[in-house]
């Protein structure tokens, strides 16, 4: 039978996790206001005012999502630093390209 190593506590992860379901109510509430801006036909204005909130949130949901993921399934600390570091690149460089977009 194999020790048992001890990893942390069991809150480490509060914190993401709260931030994910927070992110996710706001991406809803965003792309509500999308959907019936361009219902309206202010397409133009609202888009403006749309787009950086879905470019954020989108992109801290994403990737905080993709976080969780490792964090469950890769057990290196090596391997988790190196995709994180990953993560981080490709989060800023979608935010990036998000605000030359705009």
């Amino acid at each position: 039978m194999k020790n048992y190593k001890y990893m942390g506590t069991g809150d480490a992860g509060t914190i993401g996790w709260i931030m994910q379901r927070v992110s996710g109510i706001i991406l809803i509430l965003v792309i509500f206001v999308h959907f019936f801006s361009m219902i309206k036909g202010g397409a133009a204005g609202m888009m403006q005012i749309v787009v950086g909130p879905i470019a954020a949130f989108g992109v801290f949901h994403t990737f905080n999502g993709f976080k969780m993921i490792t964090d469950d399934y890769v057990a290196s600390a090596g391997w988790r630093g190196v995709i994180y570091g990953i993560y981080w690149m490709l989060g800023i460089s979608l935010v990036i390209l998000a605000v030359k977009v705009m």
